[in-house]
Formats: C-alpha cells, sequence, structure tokens
C-alpha cells in the first residue's frame, strides 16, 4: 500500500509539506519527504507517486465554506474554523487540488493523528525523533503524520470525525 501525505499551505509562496509511505502502518518505508511550493508541483508529486490514497490537511470544502461537524468534533485538538480568513484561502486551494489529483483523497487533521497516535509532541523536531526520521520543517512532519493516517486509512483502522479521517481509537 502507498499513501501520499500533504500538509497544505494556503498560498503557493508558503511551504507545503509533502510525504510518501509504502507499506502498511505496523512496518513502511519512508519513500520520500519533502517541500513544494506550487501547485503543479504538488500535483505531479501526487501522480508521480501513483498512491492509493493522497491524505490532505486542509478543509476539503465544496460551496459555502462553514463549520461542519468535523470542525467541532476536533476543536479540542487545536482545529481552526474553516470560516477564518486564511483557512478559507487554504479550503479553495485544497479543493482545486485535489480536483486535479487522479487518486483518492482524503481530508486529515495530522495534529489529532499524532496525539491519538501517542506520539504528538509541540516540537516537530522532537516527533521526528521518535519516529526515527528527518524532516527539515513542520510541513514535512505533519505531511509525513498524514500519510500515516492514510496507511491506516487503507487498513481499515480509521473512522470519521465528521469529514476527517482520524485513526480509530484505541491505539
Amino acid at each position: 500500500m502507498k499513501a501520499v501525505g500533504i500538509d497544505l499551505a494556503g498560498k503557493e509562496k508558503n511551504p507545503t509539506g509533502v510525504c510518501t509511505l509504502c507499506g502498511d502502518s505496523s512496518y513502511f518505508d519512508v519513500l520520500s519527504i519533502k517541500t513544494l511550493y506550487r501547485n503543479r508541483d504538488i500535483i505531479e508529486y501526487a501522480a508521480c507517486n501513483k498512491a492509493d490514497v493522497v491524505a490532505i490537511d486542509a478543509p476539503l470544502i465544496e460551496g459555502e465554506i462553514k463549520v461542519r461537524e468535523g470542525d467541532r468534533i476536533l476543536k479540542k485538538y487545536g482545529a481552526l474554523p474553516p470560516t477564518m480568513p486564511s483557512m478559507r484561502e487554504l479550503s479553495v486551494r485544497a479543493m482545486k487540488i485535489s480536483k486535479l489529483v487522479d487518486r483518492e483523497v482524503i481530508e486529515v487533521f495530522p495534529t489529532a493523528s499524532a496525539k491519538i497516535l501517542g506520539f504528538y509532541n509541540k516540537d516537530y523536531r522532537k516527533m521526528a525523533l521518535l519516529r526515527g526520521i528527518k524532516v527539515r520543517n513542520k510541513h514535512e512532519m505533519d505531511a509525513y503524520i498524514a500519510a500515516l493516517t492514510g496507511l491506516l486509512y487503507l487498513e481499515g483502522k480509521t473512522e470519521m470525525a465528521g469529514e476527517i479521517v482520524i485513526p480509530a481509537k484505541p491505539f
């Protein structure tokens, strides 16, 4: 199984983390972790990696942007409402990219995933060290967690928090 994780920035000028994992949640290889900027590079990355699922950390809202059930549920994990101006911009970009990716796309929230899986730390470097991976920034760490959530999704080890995929409890 293969999953691509994307920690999408609201604007192309800001860094977006991407990661590809191959295997299953108990044993997998990190095929790549990098930072990209442009929409076309992100779409090309997802296409070239031929993932079974693309897990994106951004609100996937079509039409009117409003607070959803998942946003309310995940507020306790620090989720921001999609109605904030910066989150609206992120949602528009996410929908544009998700429609151009020729793969199944799911919405994830890496902070909630890391907390549920028991390895969350405010310092992304400590999380990376704990997981045994090398990342250059928080966006790459979040992309890794998004991809891990994607692998769990492919294994049927997730549940829905409204519209958002999170690891199933207990872990």
